[in-house]
């Protein structure tokens, strides 16, 4: 029996969007405890301000959705 590729990965793009929500709510904790280890509670904010600059570059060239 063939499968079309729908029926075959209907729940692969929720999976993916699933990890993509979560896995920074996992792991961001852990990252600042160290920051503020490290380098201080005050070096949490510049570390922030270029993750933010970071992420606005990575979604820059996506111009529509399909």
């Amino acid at each position: 029996m063939r499968k079309d590729p729908t029926t075959m990965s209907f729940a692969k793009d929720p999976g993916v969007v699933n990890i993509a929500a979560t896995l920074p709510q996992t792991l961001a904790p852990g990252v600042a405890g160290a920051i503020v280890l490290a380098f201080g509670y005050a070096a949490l904010f510049p570390v922030a301000i270029v993750l933010d600059i970071l992420g606005a570059f990575a979604i820059w060239p996506i111009k529509s959705v399909r």
